[in-house]
C-alpha cells in the first residue's frame, strides 16, 4: 500500500461523506407564512446574539419557496450575501428542524433595486409623482411644500 492507493482512499471517503442522505428524514409540506415566521424568528434571534447586519440582511426582503423546497432569498448588497452565507449552515439547519422538512436548500441572490433608494423628500415625490401625475396638480392646489 502505498501513498497514492492511501490518498485515493481518503478521497473516496470524502466523496461519501458529502453525500448527504435525507431519505429517512421526514419532508413535511409548509406554507409561505410558515417559512416568513420561521425566518423572522431567526433573524430576531441573530439580533439578540449581537449579529445585526444578519437580521437586516434577512428581514430586508421576504425569502420565496421555490421547487422542491427552495428557499430563495434577495438581499440589497454583497455585505448582506457574505453574512448570510456565513451563517447559511445554522440558518438551513434552523428551518429545516423548525418546518420539520429536510429537504430545504437556500439560494441567496443579489439583486440591485432599480433607480436605488430615494433619500431626499424631493426624490420621493418625484417619484410619487411619475407613478400619480394627480400629485403634481394637488401640491400647486393647495401650495404645499415638500421639502421638511
Amino acid at each position: 500500500m502505498g501513498i497514492n492507493d492511501m490518498m485515493n482512499q481518503a478521497k473516496q471517503k470524502k466523496k461519501e461523506v458529502k453525500k448527504e442522505v435525507n431519505d429517512n428524514r421526514p419532508t413535511d409540506a409548509f406554507s409561505i407564512d410558515d417559512l416568513r415566521m420561521t425566518w423572522r424568528k431567526f433573524a430576531f434571534k441573530a439580533k439578540e446574539e449581537g449579529m445585526g447586519t444578519l437580521y437586516t440582511a434577512m428581514v430586508g426582503n421576504d425569502p420565496e419557496i421555490g421547487k422542491n423546497y427552495l428557499v430563495r432569498h434577495r438581499v440589497d448588497n454583497d455585505v448582506q450575501l457574505g453574512f448570510i452565507k456565513n451563517n447559511e449552515t445554522t440558518l438551513v439547519g434552523y428551518l429545516r428542524k423548525e418546518l420539520n422538512n429536510w429537504s430545504i436548500k437556500l439560494e441567496v441572490f443579489e439583486e440591485s433595486v432599480q433607480g436605488g433608494k430615494l433619500y431626499s423628500s424631493k426624490d420621493k415625490f418625484n417619484d410619487m409623482a411619475e407613478r400619480n401625475p394627480h400629485l403634481k396638480t394637488l401640491r400647486q392646489k393647495f401650495k404645499l411644500d415638500i421639502d421638511f
